[in-house]
């Protein structure tokens, strides 16, 4: 799934849509809906996990899971099955800033509430090196330059890009499979953090979007979109915004001796509730497709 199929279908979503003067327009546009998103979720890890009252070793874990989502997962297959190979490469784009932040701030926010001498971060340049940011780059330089695949190299990377939907869906039940189930029961505090990750940041997001991309109007920031462009970009970022807890959390957690147990009871919890919930932001018009 992450070392092959998913930088597959990132490069041949890349060759889907043609070059056109707009599309820098779009890619400005995804990556001003994800600093908006990160914003609102860091706000909401600082806050939300104090005003539940979080024992010091649950903090760490609440804060990481509001702000990173399992967008990879999750949220790929989701708009690769409602915006195909456009909607994949417009999401790739969205979720440059994960890569990012992801080894560096969220680290810190994982460990900062743990005793002294446990908190010191270090940023690895290795994360650079992860194969779906490198093939989001090259994707981007494809795109840039027009530069299409090969035919036999564009049918065999189709292939491999296809496999991302049933291998996220057997990763994910492997790995609840190996979960306590009766951590669901046990604390009430996750479930709140639950509501906060898959309903309110998605909501408070899906409300900043809606009302800040019609303002990037020709008239007014010179940035001439069509709606369904704009549409698709509010879509995706409400889509990872619902995502549940990323499952790498537990992996984070286990290298820095936060706590992994609690991490695998809350991504159990987000992701049985986002059965629920994904599906209920689409009836109510949250998510436009």
């Amino acid at each position: 799934m992450l070392f092959v199929s998913l930088p597959a279908l990132i490069l041949v979503s890349s060759t889907s849509k043609p070059f056109t003067p707009d599309c820098v327009n779009i890619v400005f546009l995804l990556l001003f809906s994800s600093v908006v998103y990160y914003v609102v979720s860091i706000g909401a890890a600082l806050i939300i996990p104090r005003l539940i009252r979080s024992k010091p070793n649950e903090i760490g874990i609440y804060r990481f899971i509001l702000v990173f989502p399992s967008a990879v997962f999750f949220a790929f297959p989701i708009i690769d099955m409602i915006f195909d190979q456009e909607g994949i490469l417009y999401a790739a784009i969205f979720n440059l800033p994960y890569f990012l932040l992801t080894f560096s701030l969220g680290i810190w926010l994982m460990t900062s509430s743990l005793k002294k001498g446990v908190t010191s971060v270090k940023f690895d340049p290795r994360v650079f090196l992860n194969l779906a940011f490198l093939a989001t780059l090259a994707g981007l330089l494809l795109y840039f330059t027009s530069t299409p695949i090969p035919e036999p190299f564009h049918e065999t990377l189709s292939l491999l890009g296809k496999m991302s939907t049933p291998l996220a869906l057997i990763a994910t039940g492997g790995f609840l499979f190996e979960v306590n189930i009766l951590a669901l029961f046990k604390n009430s505090r996750h479930y709140l953090i639950a509501v906060a990750r898959l309903v309110v940041l998605p909501l408070i997001v899906f409300v900043i979007l809606d009302a800040a991309l019609p303002l990037f109007d020709f008239e007014v920031l010179h940035v001439e979109l069509l709606s369904e462009a704009k549409n698709m970009i509010l879509a995706i970022a409400v889509i990872i915004a619902a995502m549940p807890a990323a499952v790498q959390t537990v992996i984070i957690a286990a290298e820095y001796k936060a706590y992994p147990e609690i991490a695998a009871e809350i991504i159990l919890v987000t992701t049985l509730l986002a059965t629920i919930t994904v599906p209920l932001l689409f009836i109510m018009g949250i998510i436009p497709c």
